[in-house]
């Protein structure tokens, strides 16, 4: 499940040409509510942006691990990493 709300994550980003709004992001992650079980959790957009903030080594909450995402610098927007190629 993690693994398939991480995708959506990324998907989101490239919908609006790698950034965009935690807003935006969420919008565009309801339309896949139930295909990813969403309902289980309390506050499941609480629960994407704990996402985003693991997967980013902008952020204190960073796992050390998939530096996925990335702080543009303005509240509440984020970026999509480019892979190291």
């Amino acid at each position: 499940m993690k693994r398939a709300l991480l995708r959506k994550i990324q998907f989101a980003l490239q919908h609006h040409g790698g950034t965009a709004s935690l807003k935006e992001i969420n919008a565009y992650i309801e339309r896949s509510y139930y295909q990813l079980e969403l309902d289980r959790y309390k506050d499941w957009k609480a629960h994407v942006n704990k996402q985003i903030r693991a997967h980013s080594s902008d952020s204190a909450s960073f796992n050390g691990k998939d530096d996925l995402f990335y702080s543009t610098g303005n509240k509440g927007i984020w970026g999509l990493r480019q892979p190291n190629k």
